[in-house]
């Protein structure tokens, strides 16, 4: 597998994605996130896993990936773990894949995003959903989408930017289906772009609840979640061109999917 992330070709452009090769998240999150420059003092910073149901990794982001997020920003910040799960009880997801133990330890705050308070916010140039409920516990926050690397039945990837699906109000994700699921993520991303996106890609999924594994051990980090499915979905050896919510999040300005206008960085 470490052939196929080799072979991967970038280019110059602004955005800058590091791939860090290993399987243990200690390590290589914060090598990954100093790579990147990643500085974040006095804020509120938001993890937003992915707990889609109540399964262990690779369906759902570990919490050793997690807890490596919340060494690296926890000295003075506000931290909060967010999701709000699609497939059960947000709660009992969190206690039953340990994150209870993990915000007990390290003094971290749980929220289920499904049934936060929220504002009604609107935006002209979103395709499908012109007005969203938007949590205001992600207002003002820094937001870390941290995904699996993992193909989907529906829109091909689900990476940092479909995570978004659980940063909204509701269990019922299955709306943005129906209203078109490569447009709903896009505008999802458009109320709230995550400042920084981590992809653990040591393992993968064939599909969002699939049980065939591939085994990649490396980890995806970026400021720009387009740039970072780009690189996971060339990965999963699906051309970024043939991601329909990556063109469209590209032309609405979100990101870059174009291999050739990001730069890539391996550390091995």
């Amino acid at each position: 597998m470490n052939q196929v992330i080799n072979e991967i070709t970038g280019g110059m452009g602004m955005s800058k994605v590091v791939v860090v090769k290993g399987n243990d998240p200690a390590k290589t999150v914060p090598r990954g996130l100093r790579s990147l420059g990643v500085e974040v003092h006095r804020r509120k910073v938001m993890i937003k896993p992915n707990l889609i149901a109540d399964r262990p990794y690779p369906v759902t982001t570990p919490t050793d990936t997690v807890e490596a997020l919340v060494k690296f920003f926890k000295d003075d910040n506000q931290l909060i773990i967010a999701e709000g799960s699609g497939f059960g009880d947000t709660h009992t997801i969190y206690r039953n894949q340990g994150y209870v133990k993990l915000a007990d330890y390290h003094g971290v705050k749980l929220v289920d995003l499904n049934s936060e308070e929220f504002e009604v916010l609107k935006r002209a140039e979103a395709t499908v959903l012109k007005q969203l409920e938007f949590p205001l516990v992600l207002k003002g926050a820094y937001l870390i989408s941290a995904a699996v690397l993992k193909q989907h039945s529906s829109a091909r990837v689900t990476l940092s930017l479909k995570n978004m699906l659980g940063a909204t109000i509701g269990r019922d994700k299955g709306r943005f289906h129906r209203l078109g699921i490569e447009e709903s993520i896009v505008d999802i991303n458009r109320y709230k772009r995550p400042d920084l996106a981590v992809i653990d890609g040591r393992l993968s999924l064939n599909s969002e609840l699939g049980d065939e594994r591939k085994r990649f051990g490396v980890m995806i980090f970026s400021k720009d979640p387009v740039a970072a499915d780009a690189v996971g979905a060339t990965i999963l050896g699906l051309a970024p061109s043939t991601v329909k919510h990556l063109k469209l999040a590209q032309k609405a300005k979100l990101g870059v999917c174009e291999l050739k206008k990001i730069k890539i960085v391996r550390l091995d």
